[in-house]
């Protein structure tokens, strides 16, 4: 730490204060530039815009956030900022207290593993997201002198947010959803051994022992580092965090590609079928139209001619493996001897 110059600051976040450092080089160079770069991009879409900082445990994310927020209102031609965080969402602790979450095949009280995903209400964070976009709401946040949420505490009204948190880019179901409403997105990495240490150090200055701090960080908070580290989208920004606490951008992380909507794009003919599949669509609609107009003595020429197309198609389903005998059956409603015939006449 000898070679850098570390500013002290005193930040008060969840209703507990903190003492952290920073390097006013990086301060410089990576913190205002970052600002610069999201005032700038708030202005162009000309409406408000939200940054998710995601990033595991013991990352200083929190701080982080705060510090930047204090940035934005000293810094000339920078949009202030307003920070706020996903802890709010968690279930409030008589929830957590009354519930449990499944670990490898066996259920354990959620209060174990108090942090995870499962512990968060995801329905009312999508919710909150949605109106926050478009309107000023009121945000909860989580009070660690209490260790339960407080309900509609501070309202959000500037024009760029900062959301921070562990989940937010997860790719778990539930939380998939999440990464959509974002406009910019930043990940903080780091070396799983030192959040080790930051995190076992974190507890027993809240009171833990050695050996409470250490259980608790191989039951809960090494499962949450890792499957952050491991299950989060691509951000198109990213930071290391050093073993001495200072951060520095990571150029050569790679950059999520373009988002899609994938239930557009699933609807196209081109992505979702094949010109099998459309072709027994389109036998399908033919003879339910005849039905429909009590055709069913129609030419016998061209009934016989479907039908053989449309065995010809099953069996090419079935011999190239894209679907089983059971799809097949429960697919097309076939009764089993008639597939089984048509099965046959390809062997035959």
């Amino acid at each position: 730490m000898a070679d850098k110059l570390w500013r002290t600051c005193r930040l008060m976040i969840n209703g507990l204060a903190h003492k952290v450092q920073y390097n006013q080089e990086t301060i410089d160079s990576l913190f205002l530039p970052f600002l610069r770069r999201m005032t700038n991009l708030q202005q162009k879409k000309g409406q408000r815009f939200l940054v998710y900082l995601a990033a595991p445990p013991g990352t200083g994310k929190s701080t982080l956030a705060l510090l930047l927020e204090k940035l934005s209102q000293m810094g000339d031609g920078i949009e202030q900022i307003q920070a706020v965080g996903l802890d709010g969402f968690h279930y409030h602790s008589d929830y957590i207290a009354s519930h449990s979450v499944e670990r490898d095949g066996k259920k354990i009280p959620m209060a174990m593993v108090k942090g995870c995903p499962e512990t968060f209400d995801v329905d009312r964070l999508k919710e909150k997201l949605q109106a926050v976009k478009t309107e000023d709401v009121r945000w909860p946040v989580y009070d660690r002198r209490r260790h339960d949420v407080v309900e509609e505490v501070v309202t959000v009204r500037r024009n760029i947010i900062l959301l921070e948190g562990n989940w937010l880019l997860l790719r778990d179901a539930g939380w998939e959803d999440i990464y959509s409403f974002a406009d910019y997105t930043l990940f903080i990495t780091a070396h799983a051994g030192d959040l080790k240490d930051r995190l076992i150090q974190r507890k027993i200055r809240g009171g833990m022992t050695q050996r409470e701090a250490e259980s608790f960080y191989e039951r809960s908070d090494k499962l949450n580092v890792e499957r952050v580290l491991r299950q989060s989208w691509l951000a198109q920004e990213t930071w290391r965090l050093l073993s001495d606490g200072d951060y520095v951008l990571q150029a050569d992380a790679p950059k999520p590609v373009q988002m899609v909507n994938r239930s557009s794009l699933w609807k196209k003919p081109d992505v979702r079928r094949s010109e099998d599949d459309i072709m027994i669509d389109r036998i399908q609609q033919q003879l339910a139209a005849y039905h429909a107009q009590g055709k069913d003595d129609y030419a016998e020429g061209y009934s016989e001619g479907m039908a053989a197309a449309r065995r010809d198609i099953l069996r090419n389903l079935y011999n190239s493996g894209r679907m089983s005998s059971k799809e097949l059956l429960s697919t097309f409603e076939l009764a089993p001897e008639d597939l089984a015939d048509i099965l046959m006449r390809d062997k035959a």
